[in-house]
C-alpha cells in the first residue's frame, strides 16, 4: 500500500478537486509529487498552489510533458482526463500504473464502502442513503462524485462510507471493492468519451468487478441494460423494481417515478446496513431532494422556477419534464451546453408534448434545434448567453407556468461544473423583479 511506501515519485494528472486532494495526501506521506495540468496557473487558487509547493509538490501548467512522468512509479489521473491522450498512452507503454483518485483513496480505507453508480439518480440516491444511515445513528462520510474527494476521508471513527461514482472514476480502478454496489440505470451518456453504449456499460460494471460472494449488488430489475451486466457478478444480487415496490410514492415528499426508484435502491441498501423500515419511511416523509435536481427555488408573478442543472444528459431532462408535466404544455425550458452526442429522439418527443417554448444555449444549441424541428416542434428561441436565456424566460412566462433549467448537456462550455451553472441560474432569477 502507498501509505507504507515513502519516497516514491507520483504524477498527478489534473489539478481539479480530486487532483489537489490526491497531491496533498501523497505529499503528507513524503512521496515526490508532481502535478501536471493542461490549463494555465491563472485558472487556480494561488494560495492552494503555494500551500502545496510548501509541502514539496512540483507543478507544471499549460500542458502535460513527458518529463512529468519520467521515472514515475504511479500516475493518479483526474476523472475529466481522457485515457487516449498522448501522455497516458506513453505511460501505459512504460508500464506505469494509471489509477483514479478513487482507487488511491481505497488503499487508505478499512470501513465498509457503499458505492452508487448509474446514469441518473446517483446524487439523490447517495444522499438518501446517507440520510437513512444518519437517522439510524450511524457515523458516515459521503464522498466521490458528490461533495468531497474520497481521498480526503479518514474512516477511523466511521461506520460506513457512501460514495457516488461516475464512469470516469470507475474507468481506472484496480482493486476498489465496495461492500455494497448499486447500479441504478443505464441510458446514453458520455458517448463523446466512451464511444459506444457497450463501452459505457462496461465502465459502469467495473463497480462490482472485485466483489466477492459476501458482498451485495443492488440493481434495477426494470432496466434490461443493467440486468445484462450481472451474469459476471459474484456478489449477492438484490433487485429493486417499481412493479414490486415496498415504498409508495405518497409516502415520499420528492415527486416522480424516478425518485421512487432512487428511494427503493437507497432503502434496500439501508436495510442491509441495519436500518429499520420505520426509520426509512420517516426520512422519506421529510426528504426534500438535492440541490440542482428539479429544485423548486422561487416563485415570481405566479411562475415557478426550477433549477435542474444536474440534468447533464437528455434522459435526465426527459425525467424532469415527466415529473413536471401537467398535460398543459406550460413549461418554458432552458436547455443546451456542451453536447455529449447522445440520441435526442426521446427528448424531442417529450419537449413537443410538454414544453411551451424551448430556449437553447451553448455549443449544443444548433443540433438540439435541428432535432426539435425534425419532430415538428418550432417554438424555439436561440439565446446568445446564459443571462439572455434567463431574461427571455422571464419575459415569456405567465401565471401558473414553469421555467425550468434542465440543460440535457454538460456545462463546460460556459461553466466550471453543473453546480456553478445552477448557482448562476438561481442568482440571475432571484435578481429579477417580483
Amino acid at each position: 500500500m502507498i501509505k507504507d511506501k515513502k519516497d516514491k515519485k507520483i504524477t498527478v494528472l489534473g489539478f481539479g478537486k480530486s487532483g489537489a486532494s490526491s497531491a496533498r495526501r501523497l505529499a503528507q506521506l513524503n512521496n515526490k509529487v508532481i502535478v501536471s495540468e493542461s490549463k494555465g496557473n491563472e485558472s487556480f487558487d494561488p494560495e492552494l498552489i503555494s500551500d502545496l509547493q510548501g509541502m514539496g509538490v512540483l507543478f507544471e501548467f499549460g500542458g502535460h510533458s513527458l518529463s512529468s512522468i519520467s521515472d514515475s512509479d504511479l500516475i493518479i489521473i483526474s476523472p475529466g482526463i481522457h485515457l487516449d491522450i498522448p501522455i497516458v498512452v506513453d505511460a501505459k507503454k512504460r508500464n506505469i500504473p494509471v489509477i483514479s483518485e478513487i482507487e488511491l483513496a481505497y488503499r487508505f480505507l478499512s470501513k465498509p464502502i457503499i458505492a452508487v453508480t448509474g446514469t441518473n439518480g446517483k446524487t439523490t440516491t447517495t444522499t438518501l442513503i446517507g440520510e437513512f444511515l444518519k437517522a439510524a445513528g450511524k457515523n458516515i462520510a459521503i464522498a466521490g462524485n458528490i461533495g468531497r474527494p474520497l481521498v480526503e476521508v479518514d474512516d477511523k471513527n466511521l461506520d460506513f462510507i457512501v460514495v457516488e461514482l461516475s464512469s470516469y472514476q470507475l474507468e481506472t480502478i484496480l482493486t476498489f471493492r465496495p461492500w455494497i454496489a448499486a447500479i441504478l440505470n443505464l441510458t446514453e451518456d458520455h458517448l463523446e468519451r466512451h464511444k459506444s453504449m457497450d463501452e459505457y456499460a462496461l465502465c459502469k460494471s467495473r463497480i462490482f468487478m472485485n466483489q466477492r460472494k459476501t458482498d451485495f449488488i443492488i440493481y434495477n430489475a426494470d432496466d434490461p441494460r443493467v440486468v445484462n451486466l450481472l451474469p459476471k457478478a459474484e456478489a449477492k444480487l438484490i433487485p429493486f423494481s417499481k412493479r414490486n415496490a415496498f415504498i409508495k410514492k405518497d409516502e415520499m415528499l420528492i415527486p416522480g417515478d424516478h425518485n421512487l426508484e432512487n428511494a427503493l435502491a437507497a432503502a434496500q441498501i439501508a436495510l442491509i446496513a441495519g436500518v429499520k423500515i420505520k426509520v426509512i419511511k420517516e426520512v422519506l416523509s421529510t426528504f426534500k431532494g438535492v440541490e440542482h435536481r428539479i429544485e423548486l427555488f422561487t416563485e415570481k408573478k405566479g411562475v415557478k422556477y426550477y433549477n435542474d442543472s444536474k440534468a447533464t444528459n437528455p434522459d435526465s431532462t426527459v425525467v424532469a419534464l415527466k415529473s413536471l408535466d401537467e398535460g398543459k404544455r406550460n413549461v418554458i425550458l432552458i436547455a443546451g451546453g456542451r453536447d455529449k452526442g447522445g440520441d435526442l429522439t426521446n427528448l424531442a418527443k417529450m419537449i413537443k408534448a410538454s414544453v411551451k417554448k424551448a430556449i437553447l444555449i451553448g455549443e449544443a444549441a444548433e443540433r438540439f434545434g435541428k432535432a426539435l424541428k425534425e419532430h415538428n416542434f418550432q417554438d424555439i428561441i436561440f439565446a446568445s448567453s446564459f443571462e439572455e436565456a434567463v431574461n427571455i424566460s422571464y419575459s415569456l412566462a405567465q401565471n401558473n407556468e414553469k421555467v425550468v433549467l434542465s440543460p440535457a448537456c454538460a456545462s463546460f462550455d460556459m461553466f466550471k461544473n453543473f453546480e456553478e451553472r445552477g448557482i448562476q441560474f438561481k442568482k440571475l432569477v432571484n435578481s429579477l423583479p417580483q
